[in-house]
């Protein structure tokens, strides 16, 4: 009996330890600038970060370090980074040696995993698909020149040229060839422009979903959609799980907290519209 006491004595004492040295200052928040675009292998990849302790004091003087793996090998790649702009926020510059889905993480005070990338070969944007455009003026120049000569045919058949007709057959021919090759000419397409204008709910659901890690979200509120990709979660905001509001709303809290609740322990976070957007639509989705 007595060393069962003993037991849950020293599990709560470490359990207490644990909490004050939380609330002490053993946490904070890592807020990516913004989400990586398209990364291609050999080309540095330039990454901005803030670290917040608590989630709203800037931590200055670390040295943080990011981890890259290739999923499924033991390739790894752990670049340094270093204090840049305001107090709080750093830099690093990576360089992916070979293309595949690379997971990593930020280091710097705690480690905080971030969405993985899909890292390109170079070759990535030739192989988009795309048509050369060919220019129909010189088969249009043609047919005209060839309707111009049957008009002159027809004109010096009046006068009994005895080579009008020929000069109209002739002029008929070339105006046929001309129209025909022009109306053949394959039409430019841009397909890069339609890609990138079109963007689906569930495309927002999703880059939601990474911005809810990458900012820093992922660490304050507890998403059973991204329960998996956090290392530490204190929780100390609304479990949004379950949880929606009006896109009014959220977007006013999304953009400056404080406007809506300024007791709020959340920090400005600088987003984007399109950031917040995003964020809403995950926060939102069912």
């Amino acid at each position: 009996m007595k060393q069962i006491f003993t037991g849950i004595t020293l599990a709560l004492t470490l359990a207490l330890t644990f909490t004050i040295s939380a609330l002490a200052g053993g946490w904070a928040i890592i807020t990516l600038d913004e989400l990586p675009g398209e990364v291609t292998a050999g080309e540095p990849l330039n990454i901005g970060f803030t670290v917040r302790q608590h989630g709203v004091t800037p931590l200055a003087g670390l040295t943080p370090t990011i981890t890259a793996q290739l999923s499924g090998t033991k390739e790894v790649v752990r670049v340094s980074g270093k204090e840049e702009g305001e107090p709080g926020h750093y830099t690093a510059t990576l360089t992916f040696p070979q293309s595949g889905e690379w997971t990593w993480s930020i280091n710097a005070f705690i480690t905080q995993t971030m969405p993985p990338l899909t890292v390109v070969t170079g070759s990535h944007v030739a192989s988009e698909p795309f048509t050369t455009p060919v220019f129909a003026f010189p088969a249009i120049l043609a047919g005209a020149l060839g309707l111009a000569g049957v008009a002159a045919g027809l004109w010096f058949a009046k006068k009994n040229v005895r080579w009008a007709i020929a000069l109209a057959a002739v002029g008929l021919v070339v105006g046929g060839v001309g129209f025909v090759s022009a109306a053949d000419q394959p039409q430019v397409r841009n397909e890069a422009a339609v890609s990138v204008e079109s963007s689906s709910s569930v495309d927002q659901v999703e880059l939601g979903h990474r911005l809810f890690i990458a900012k820093g979200c992922v660490i304050c509120h507890y998403h059973s959609d991204t329960y998996k990709d956090r290392e530490i979660g204190v929780d100390i905001g609304p479990n949004l799980t379950d949880f929606a509001a009006s896109p009014e709303d959220l977007r006013m809290w999304l953009n400056d907290p404080a406007s809506v609740k300024p007791q709020t322990m959340m920090p400005t976070l600088k987003l984007k519209d399109a950031e917040i957007e995003a964020l809403i639509a995950f926060i939102n989705s069912d």
